[in-house]
């Protein structure tokens, strides 16, 4: 009995922090779920919509056959601004999904990042476009050299973070894939609870 009214308190209060946190994100079109990636060299993946909005944060995917670029627009991106010193934030097209994450021991400023940069692609859902995960700093080369991420921040306050990213990534199958992009951020914010 004494576990059941703890479970259901903690869940109360999870639920209200729920309720609290206000999505000040730019997510266009999310309910559309058709894809503005465009793969080039190869076919052209574009699905057509009635209502195609750019966010003006993008990213270009070009993977180590040489044969395949991915070119992203993202069309719904988030961010979390939590502290001072650390950045999270992901931009998708419904198909593809780009993680962007910095930490820093110092506040986050207008500069370039590599030390505590981390960069990550996979797919939104199954197999397609991509058949497998492309990560900085987890997956290796074959020859044991790790991925490498860099992020500029050209804009950052407590409300928005914009800037570029860049980045070597490797797939557990130590495949390579380079990634370049903008990102242009809103962050989420939590209510206080009353």
């Amino acid at each position: 009995m004494f576990k059941t009214k703890r479970l259901m308190i903690l869940l109360g209060i999870f639920g209200f922090l729920l309720v609290g946190c206000k999505d000040n994100s730019k997510t266009e079109n999310a309910a559309d779920d058709a894809s503005l990636s465009r793969t080039k060299n190869d076919t052209d993946n574009t699905s057509s919509s009635k209502t195609k909005k750019k966010t003006g944060a993008y990213a270009t995917i070009t993977f180590d056959d040489g044969r395949r670029t991915i070119e992203m627009e993202a069309r719904s991106q988030q961010g979390i601004l939590s502290l001072p010193t650390k950045f999270e934030g992901n931009m998708t097209d419904y198909k593809i999904i780009v993680i962007i994450e910095l930490k820093d021991s110092e506040p986050l400023q207008n500069k370039i990042y590599e030390k505590g940069a981390y960069l990550s692609i996979s797919n939104m859902k199954g197999k397609i476009p991509l058949d497998e995960k492309y990560q900085s700093n987890h997956n290796k080369s074959e020859d044991g050299k790790r991925g490498h991420a860099e992020i500029k921040i050209t804009s950052i306050s407590k409300t928005h973070a914009e800037g570029t990213f860049s980045g070597t990534l490797y797939s557990k199958s130590h495949r390579k894939a380079t990634i370049e992009g903008k990102f242009i951020t809103k962050r989420m914010e939590c209510l206080p609870l009353m």
